[in-house]
């Protein structure tokens, strides 16, 4: 393959995957929502896992090949240049997780977050401790390690998308339709995304294009959901860049004072902002049980009978 079309084929990924981080980050400011600001840190851990672990480590076994370099050496090369970028795999998958929860009003235990990283840390020490036997105490099989490094990283990005799109159809039964909906789709959008990279990356070996179909696969794909994600809050939800400036520095100072939580805090910008109780369960993708219970514990907190008063107060 021509060096020309494969630079190419590196560029495209790259920049789409940094179109998709730019546009989550106009998402992430202009509607404030917990469950976009999760997506926009998952894009941003995945583009530097993918542009570092992926094509860099790719890049440098071209390079060290072109210097006529000792085969080991070139294989050790890339094997621990991937190990800092694992961590990024695993923070960027608990994003998503996370992501998906809020938009499902699911609560994630600590203890579930918790087990999660431990495992990732396990899975991050066996991995550094078998490439250390490998290529430094010269024990085991080279082309063992990749084939458990391919199996393990396809079974990692296949249970996550697969667990993400369960859980995506089961708990938005009972959500007003245009949540479900939404909800819905973006489960069988990861669900589709996660066939086609893992099937390209399984496939990779039977031709020299298909590593390249891979990462472009992996980087560029994220430019449909969040296109489909900014329609949607386009269409459902109000653009918190409105409120004023002033207003957040008097809100921040406000919920310092009454200790307002942060769940507290996002439902007060919404109703300074005029929004119903059943408006603000869908903009924050809650319960309407919830909001008022939120509405309740506000009031007692700061001592004010009604909205209006609430307002004023944080106004003054």
């Amino acid at each position: 393959m021509a060096e020309s079309l494969k630079l190419i084929l590196i560029f495209i990924p790259l920049v789409a995957g940094a179109i998709a981080i730019l546009l989550a980050y106009q998402l992430m400011r202009k509607y404030q929502l917990a469950f976009v600001s999760s997506y926009f840190y998952y894009l941003v851990f995945l583009y530097i896992f993918g542009s570092y672990s992926l094509i860099g480590t790719g890049i440098l076994e071209h390079l060290l090949g072109s210097m006529d370099a000792d085969q080991d050496a070139i294989r050790s090369s890339r094997i621990f240049a991937t190990i800092p970028g694992i961590p990024l795999l695993f923070l960027s998958l608990y994003a998503l997780i996370r992501s998906f929860t809020e938009v499902l009003s699911i609560k994630l235990w600590k203890s579930i977050s918790i087990l999660y990283f431990i495992l990732s840390f396990l899975g991050l020490l066996l991995y550094g401790i078998w490439a250390f036997r490998l290529f430094r105490l010269e024990q085991g099989n080279y082309q063992q390690f990749l084939e458990f490094q391919r199996w393990i990283f396809s079974g990692l990005l296949i249970g996550t998308y697969l667990v993400l799109f369960v859980i995506s159809m089961i708990f938005s039964r009972k959500m007003v339709f245009h949540k479900r909906r939404f909800a819905r789709l973006s489960g069988w959008i990861y669900l589709l995304y996660m066939v086609l990279t893992c099937s390209a990356f399984l496939l990779s070996g039977l031709h020299e294009l298909l590593p390249f179909v891979f990462i472009i696969f992996f980087l560029s794909w994220h430019l449909i959901p969040i296109l489909f994600m900014s329609l949607y809050l386009a269409k459902y939800h109000n653009d918190t860049t409105t409120l004023q400036v002033n207003f957040e520095e008097s809100l921040l100072s406000f919920a310092g004072k009454f200790e307002i939580s942060k769940r507290e805090k996002e439902v007060i910008q919404l109703i300074c902002k005029g929004l119903s109780n059943q408006e603000i369960s869908d903009a924050l993708f809650i319960s309407l049980q919830t909001v008022k219970d939120h509405t309740h514990r506000i009031f007692t907190k700061t001592g004010v009978k009604n909205r209006v008063q609430l307002t004023n107060l944080i106004r003054s």
